[in-house]
């Protein structure tokens, strides 16, 4: 005979109500670890590490903008350009803030002689005072060609090829 068919009505309801009660229950708790999942990135701010620097042809490059994860830009510069003894273009900009004041930073490129094929163009940035642990991007001409995060003292201090991928400041 089959179990149920023996069960009496009241405790066939009562089964059925603890039943209800445990998928009620396990509903909860998957949706609450879901929503933990989802939220956790979010509240941790790991954004993954940044994509490898994609500088493109920098040659004609006017303005860098460094900009913060709503876009913001909070420091902007200038590029003045000189070519060295070897026909490389060497680019710098001082930069200043929104309210025009100048910050301790700069932004350098490096582009390499046409005839020079075994060298990349390189991308150097060296600011001092930004949020410590933050992500920014940077601009070049309104596209953005890489992303670094600062230290624990809100500075940056990297040189990289174009390809590389900039480096994560230890946790800390």
């Amino acid at each position: 005979m089959n179990e149920t068919n023996s069960m009496s009505p009241s405790n066939l309801a009562s089964e059925r109500s603890r039943e209800r009660r445990l998928l009620g229950v396990l509903a909860i708790i998957c949706g609450l670890l879901m929503t933990g999942g989802l939220a956790m990135p979010i509240l941790t701010r790991d954004k993954g590490p940044p994509p490898a620097i994609q500088l493109g042809d920098v040659r004609e490059a006017h303005i860098v903008e460094i900009r913060d994860l709503r876009g913001h830009t909070v420091l902007f510069g200038e590029f003045r350009s000189r070519v060295d003894m070897l026909g490389n273009t060497e680019k710098d900009a001082a930069l200043t803030d929104r309210r025009g004041r100048a910050v301790i930073g700069e932004v350098e490129l490096e582009v390499p002689a046409a005839a020079r094929t075994d060298r990349r163009t390189e991308l150097e940035v060296d600011i001092i005072g930004l949020p410590a642990r933050e992500m920014f991007t940077v601009v070049i001409d309104d596209r953005v060609v890489g992303r670094f995060t600062t230290d624990d003292r809100g500075g940056v201090d990297m040189e990289l090829q174009e390809g590389e991928i900039p480096p994560q400041p230890p946790k800390g």
